[in-house]
């Protein structure tokens, strides 16, 4: 799927990973999208540590509320990434608009 595509299509339900933030503690957070607005995008996250012994093989989800401006992530396990300050823009505007493709290698 080109760059151009996935951000004109809705996040809603993809997997969102954190591959780049100012902030090291997001990196390689991941989950699904379940909401978003002009300027974040809300995940539903896995934990994989059960916080109940006797709850070994549940798991626990938790929402997670990322500033677009602060990271770069993928959708999907896909090979480029989207950079969160340039998709700030309300989703309903982001699936119409025609985005500039970048130059490869920045």
């Amino acid at each position: 799927m080109s760059e151009n595509l996935s951000q004109n299509l809705p996040w809603l339900g993809r997997r969102l990973t954190v591959v780049d933030s100012p902030d090291a503690s997001l990196v390689g957070r991941s989950g699904f999208v379940i909401d978003e607005t002009m300027r974040t995008v809300s995940l539903n996250e896995i934990s994989s540590t059960p916080t109940n012994p006797e709850t070994q093989n549940t798991q626990v989800y938790s929402k997670v509320v990322f500033g677009k401006a602060s990271i770069k992530f993928q959708l999907d396990d896909e090979d480029f990434v989207i950079d969160g300050s340039k998709m700030q823009i309300r989703p309903e505007d982001r699936i119409n608009r025609r985005f500039k493709a970048e130059p490869m290698g920045e």
